[in-house]
């Protein structure tokens, strides 16, 4: 078999076990297997000439190109994002209290047939707007909503 072959089964061989069963973890064999695939490739249509010491020369001087100029953009991929606060089920729901609330005497707010305990740190007074800030099973933790700054 042809030394372009071996550089081509070999290269997806290492991509294939670098994406698979590494998920990208290290890209080492990312960087070897693409250098592999380009090598036998230039092989191939004799850009380059075949010999083992030509593909051996090539092949790391392509993995080491490939780390400096692709390895922060693949890392940038790969580390976690920020995540955002996203409005989730009662999270952000907003409604008026119907009775006084205060951090010692809970209120409660009927929702789809269901009687929720509503919870604050702060005293609020009937009819009040309120907005849900955490939701648990059965309560509701709420803040008073104000008008003039919380526009939505």
């Amino acid at each position: 078999m042809p030394l372009e072959q071996w550089l081509f089964i070999l290269g997806i061989g290492l991509l294939v076990i670098e994406i698979v069963f590494l998920g990208f973890a290290t890209f080492v064999l990312f960087f070897v297997g693409l250098a592999l695939l380009i090598v036998g490739a230039l092989m191939s249509l004799g850009v380059l000439p075949v010999g083992i010491n030509i593909a051996i020369l090539a092949v790391s001087l392509l993995s080491i190109t490939g780390a400096v100029v692709l390895w922060r953009p693949l890392k940038a991929i790969q580390s976690p994002k920020e995540v955002a606060n996203i409005e989730i089920g009662f999270v952000g729901h907003r409604f008026q209290v119907q009775t006084d609330i205060s951090p010692d005497f809970p209120g409660t707010y009927t929702y789809s047939g269901i009687s929720w305990s509503v919870i604050s740190d702060t005293a609020i007074d009937r009819l009040t707007q309120v907005k849900v800030i955490k939701a648990d099973v059965g309560q509701l933790t709420v803040t008073p909503v104000d008008n003039t700054l919380d526009r939505e």
